[in-house]
């Protein structure tokens, strides 16, 4: 605008003032367009003004004064007269616009540096505030972590004091018994020496002990004076001194079970691990070195049929050999297409299967010969232990070796011998048990001493045939050092058929298992206890067939067992338990010797082989289910009873 021309001062304050006439118009065209709404804008400032002031008078009261209703009057008015000026002299709504656009301005433009700057202001708090916050939180956790260092610190100070507490605890364990043994006497066995420790310990502490820890010391001492009652491999229910068991309500199949699968008392047996003793001693002495296990594809030889035979004879054992790798193979009809020379026939396919006649050298013609005899040493009139039941044994335990993968775990010269123990371990075998020859008092109990009768005889039958007939001898090629090594597998192996000996071969190997797992890497040394746990689990897995076949095996077993019961009674013998046939009850019998014998070893074989999980076991528990089903309706009771109170 310039700055020319005179000032003129207005209560002490001078403002520039040129061309005054210029500026006005050029203000008030600038401010053309803000004319109607800078009169609406004070035209609305007035109105609310004189809202209130005119409220105020119409709400006055009757003590109000008549100068003050007269003075609100002249303002409403006042204000009333400067609305109308303003609306009707369009000359001033340019300097109003200007004053009010000016004001507007200001008022924006004020409150934006305000907002600014309490913007910048807050913004500095709050960061001053995180700031704060996040040195106290660091704080926080450096004192918490310090905290977990000194409690960690105490930690391995309370570990260490209790590790050391220990020490010296186990110490001074190990010096009282070290002080304990010193005392023992000498003259007496170690069992005699804990009984009178016990007693001492007792007599000693008689204020003390309850009356229960009492009773335990002396059921304890009663054991250890008599251990031949107390069999610690044995279930409770087949001890000697338990008579009528509630797992076995028939007191038949408890005696049973009590002499066919424990072992006899020392004073009338002997030393009862004095073979497995020398069996291992043996094995350990001329063990090779094993070569890697070899697990073969069954493929049918072309001459898969050992003697002559029809075309139609031929195609029907064919057809019947296709099943040899199933777990339910049908031996009964194998005998039936052979004319009962069904060993001959498995044990012919079972040898080139695996390739040993092969690898071992074995002459065609001495495999025919050695087949054929032991086929016909079975003896047919045996209703069980005869060559149908020798080849059904041999046949699991193929499936044993190639479905189950048990030839992963040992050598070729292993499963040469686990074959021909399973194709022998009845041979010869005269339909009566170990305990009826031991009280007839025979030749073959004589001959071995009462120990593991015909598993003896069968062992030594097939040696001494061998030794005496050239043209059976199947081991004419091997080494001596494979020789040795085989005919102790095959003593080791058999002599675990004794059923006398099951729990214990059970204990040992459950308790190999658990040391050992199933890696075959750590089974080396131990495979004769693979090997002796399996052929006795496929010697008595006649249960574990389908339902025709458990109730057949049941069936010829106890037949054969009446037979002796038949053969006793004429010859003034005690009659064995289960071999009377006008007492003896099959479903009463099979029941026990399931619940007790077959499922406790198959469901180890289950726990080692799962395959067996899936075909053998579920198929066992379908035919106890069976059994249980034909049990005298007493005897269901009492089952039922004891199951509800379970």
């Amino acid at each position: 605008l310039g700055l020319e021309g005179p000032r003129v001062g207005v209560e002490g304050l001078s403002f520039p003032f040129c061309r005054v006439g210029t500026v006005w118009r050029h203000w008030c065209h600038t401010m053309l367009p803000m004319r109607p709404l800078a009169v609406l804008y004070l035209s609305l400032c007035l109105s609310i003004w004189s809202g209130p002031l005119s409220g105020s008078v119409l709400g006055a009261d009757a003590s109000s004064s008549e100068e003050e209703k007269a003075g609100a009057d002249r303002t409403i008015q006042s204000f009333n007269s400067l609305l109308k000026i303003i609306q009707q002299s369009p000359a001033l709504h340019g300097p109003i616009a200007g004053v009010v656009f000016f004001i507007i301005s200001f008022s924006a433009f004020a409150g934006w540096a305000l907002a600014g700057l309490c913007t910048k202001r807050l913004v500095a708090a709050e960061k001053e505030s995180n700031g704060k916050q996040e040195g106290a939180e660091a704080n926080t956790l450096d004192r918490e972590a310090m905290a977990l260092a000194v409690l960690k610190e105490e930690e391995d100070r309370l570990v260490q004091r209790k590790a050391s507490q220990g020490d010296r605890r186990k110490s001074t364990v190990e010096e009282e018994e070290a002080g304990v043994r010193s005392k023992f006497q000498e003259s007496l066995s170690m069992a005699e020496n804990v009984v009178e420790l016990l007693q001492s310990l007792k007599q000693d502490l008689k204020d003390v002990l309850s009356v229960q820890q009492q009773a335990v010391i002396s059921v304890t001492t009663k054991m250890l004076q008599n251990p031949d009652s107390h069999d610690l491999t044995v279930p409770l229910a087949l001890s000697r001194g338990n008579l009528g068991s509630p797992s076995i309500p028939n007191l038949q199949v408890q005696e049973w079970l009590r002499e066919a699968f424990t072992p006899r008392s020392t004073t009338q047996a002997g030393t009862k691990k004095s073979m497995k003793v020398v069996s291992k001693s043996i094995m350990f002495a001329v063990r090779l070195k094993k070569a890697t296990s070899v697990s073969q594809t069954h493929t049918v030889v072309r001459d898969f049929v050992p003697f002559k035979v029809s075309s139609e004879q031929e195609e029907a054992i064919r057809n019947v050999l296709d099943g040899l790798d199933s777990w339910n193979f049908d031996i009964w009809r194998l005998s039936e297409v052979t004319g009962n020379r069904e060993l001959e026939v498995v044990g012919w396919n079972v040898m080139h299967d695996w390739g040993l006649v092969k690898k071992f050298g074995i002459e065609v013609d001495t495999l025919k010969n050695w087949l054929a005899h032991v086929q016909t040493s079975y003896h047919r009139s045996n209703h069980f232990h005869n060559a149908t039941h020798a080849s059904d044994v041999l046949q699991t335990v193929h499936y044993i070796l190639k479905t189950a993968k048990l030839s992963r775990y040992i050598s070729e010269i292993e499963i040469f011998a686990i074959l021909i123990s399973a194709t022998i371990h009845d041979m010869g075998h005269d339909g009566l048990s170990n305990n009826f020859h031991k009280n007839a008092v025979t030749d073959r109990a004589l001959s071995f001493n009462d120990q593991s009768i015909q598993e003896m005889f069968h062992i030594s039958s097939f040696f001494h045939a061998m030794q005496k007939d050239d043209s059976i001898n199947l081991m004419k090629s091997l080494t001596q050092k494979q020789y040795l090594e085989l005919r102790s597998i095959i003593i080791r192996v058999v002599l675990a058929t004794d059923m006398s000996k099951h729990f214990q071969e059970l204990k040992d190997f459950k308790q190999l298992m658990t040391e050992k797992g199933k890696s075959p890497d750590e089974w080396g040394e131990y495979t004769a206890n693979l090997m002796s746990m399996v052929l006795h689990a496929c010697d008595i897995s006649g249960q574990c067939k389908d339902r025709a076949a458990s109730q057949r095996w049941a069936n010829k077993c106890h037949e054969e067992f009446f037979n002796q019961g038949d053969k006793e009674k004429d010859m003034d013998l005690p009659v064995s338990p289960l071999c009377d046939r006008t007492t003896t009850d099959v479903a009463s019998s099979q029941v026990g010797f399931i619940t007790f014998i077959v499922q406790p070893t198959w469901q180890v074989m289950a726990d080692f082989f799962p395959v067996v999980a899936e075909e053998g076991f579920p198929q066992l528990k379908a035919n106890l289910a069976y059994w249980e089903g034909q049990l005298p309706k007493n005897e269901q009771e009492e089952k039922a009873e004891k199951a509800e109170k379970g």
